[in-house]
């Protein structure tokens, strides 16, 4: 997998999951995606960008950041609310891509936000209750179910219209495991050594397609 897919599908389940949107209406019309305490999440997830891969997401809600772990590999991402950054780990090759958010990562689940959610029942969902929320926005559909503590336990959309190679870009996200534990610091501090790249902000949002519709913060 390129670096590109890599932060494509890192980037794509932060904006859904465990980490990175706050609801700014009333519960019932939207749900909040951001956890209350600490968890450990098992996702599969297929997408047209990215294939079939296994997503191990660790949040921390006191320290503002989150880990995606992607696939078997040695790399991982790092989402810092805090400082609006997300970095791409790359051990392996001694460097760490960083990118800003450009406001993303605090972007709110508001009227202004071009999505448009309705309840659609509950679920049972790797041993988690969560609520099942149909999604409407402007380039595509869906639907994710969200716990009360605001965990994404699932995820599925589809565009509207073929991306640049044709294709109508989709995908299907899905807990096999949820923990909730206490977290060690070091999990969301990368290694000591490594080089820094900084990449222009623009590509926080080129490799999202799904924000393409959605106005900046």
């Amino acid at each position: 997998m390129t670096i590109a897919s890599k932060i494509w599908a890192g980037l794509a389940l932060a904006v859904l999951a465990p980490l990175g949107v706050s609801s700014g209406a009333r519960a019932q019309d939207f749900p909040t995606i951001e956890p209350q305490r600490p968890v450990a999440i098992t996702y599969d997830l297929s997408s047209t960008a990215t294939g079939p891969m296994q997503i191990q997401a660790f949040a921390d809600p006191a320290q503002q950041v989150a880990r995606l772990q992607l696939g078997q590999g040695s790399d991982y991402l790092l989402l810092n609310r805090a400082t609006e950054q997300v970095m791409l780990v790359s051990p392996g090759k001694g460097l760490i891509f960083v990118v800003s958010s450009a406001g993303m990562l605090h972007r709110r689940l508001g009227p202004d936000s071009g999505l448009r959610f309705t309840r659609a029942g509950h679920r049972m969902i790797a041993g988690e209750g969560c609520t099942v929320w149909n999604v409407v926005g402007p380039s595509g559909s869906g639907d994710a179910c969200v716990t009360r503590d605001g965990v994404v336990l699932e995820g599925a959309g589809q565009g509207d219209r073929p991306d640049d190679h044709g294709q109508i870009p989709s995908g299907h996200l899905q807990a096999t495991a949820v923990s909730y534990a206490p977290l060690p610091p070091s999990l969301f501090r990368p290694p000591a050594g490594l080089q820094e790249v900084d990449l222009p902000p623009s590509l926080f949002r080129a490799l999202i397609p799904g924000l393409a519709g959605v106005a900046n913060p």
